[in-house]
C-alpha cells in the first residue's frame, strides 16, 4: 500500500513540475513553480492549481497519494519504528 501512495505522488509531483515549466511566462517563474512543486508537496500543488489554474489531475494524484499514505497505515508504518539502541 506504502508503495502505491509514493508511486501516484511521485508520478504526480514530476507531472506538476513538468506543468509548471510547460506554463510559465518568464524563466524565472517557471523555475519558482517547479521548485515550489518539487519541494512542498501538497501544499505547492494546491497553491499553484490555485493561482495558475493548471495540473489539476496531477494534484489529485498527489492527495491520492498522500491520503493512501496517512489512511492506508504509512504513518503507522514509520511511527512503529523504534530507534537502533547500542
Amino acid at each position: 500500500m506504502i508503495y502505491l501512495a509514493s508511486i501516484l505522488m511521485l508520478v504526480g509531483t514530476i507531472w506538476l513540475v513538468v506543468t509548471a515549466i510547460q506554463t510559465g511566462q518568464t524563466t524565472g517563474e517557471k523555475v519558482l513553480w517547479a521548485i515550489v512543486n518539487l519541494l512542498c508537496q501538497p501544499l505547492g500543488g494546491i497553491i499553484f492549481f490555485i493561482v495558475k489554474r493548471q495540473g489539476m489531475v496531477p494534484l489529485i494524484l498527489v492527495l491520492i497519494g498522500w491520503a493512501i499514505f496517512v489512511f492506508g497505515g504509512g504513518m503507522a508504518a514509520v511511527q512503529n519504528m523504534s530507534p537502533v539502541t547500542p
